[in-house]
């Protein structure tokens, strides 16, 4: 027999004991520490208080050491990058990322859209203007068209939250 089923000869009634084995019994013992049975019979002194050298711990010291802790984490959290630094370039100045900006950024420029501008977003990224004309493969009345606006252009570091919607955003109307 199975000491652990001797001296808990309620815990399993229906269940056959010459199951029970060493991942069974450790099983059980886990289930066991959970139980409402287990925690009936537990009795809780104001001895068993976790104690210090000094004395009883008082529930304000372990609350202010739990919120001094979790203070200490979020802190570092504030250093998090929070908003893309060249969001400014995406459509809402004069100055467009081509690498992260969307397409419907171009309908604002005259002879752009949709064909160069189809080309300039599904060719990106690029490191400069010269590998923007080299990728993209212009017709002369497209690259007419950039050439006109190409100051205005600047070739950021292409940003995945942003590239994934250059094409379509979701926006219809």
């Amino acid at each position: 027999q199975n000491p652990f089923l001797q001296s808990h000869p309620g815990c399993f009634p229906s269940f056959p004991r010459h199951l029970v084995s060493a991942p069974m019994f450790a099983v059980a013992v886990a289930a066991l520490a959970f139980s409402p049975v287990a925690l009936r019979t537990a009795v809780v002194s104001r001895s068993a208080a976790p104690m210090m050298s000094e004395g009883p711990i008082a529930r304000r010291e372990i609350f202010s050491k739990v919120l001094g802790s979790a203070a200490l984490l979020t802190a570092a959290a504030a250093s998090a990058e929070v908003d893309y630094a060249g969001v400014g370039y995406l459509g809402g100045s004069s100055t467009i990322d081509v690498n992260n900006a969307n397409i419907r950024v171009y309908i604002k420029l005259p002879g752009m859209y949709p064909n160069a501008a189809g080309k300039l977003v599904t060719n990106a990224p690029y490191k400069n203007a010269g590998e923007m004309y080299t990728k993209c493969k212009f017709s002369a009345s497209e690259t007419a068209a950039v050439k006109k606006y190409e100051s205005r252009f600047i070739f950021l570091e292409p940003k995945p939250e942003y590239i994934i919607d250059n094409i379509n955003n979701g926006l219809y109307r």
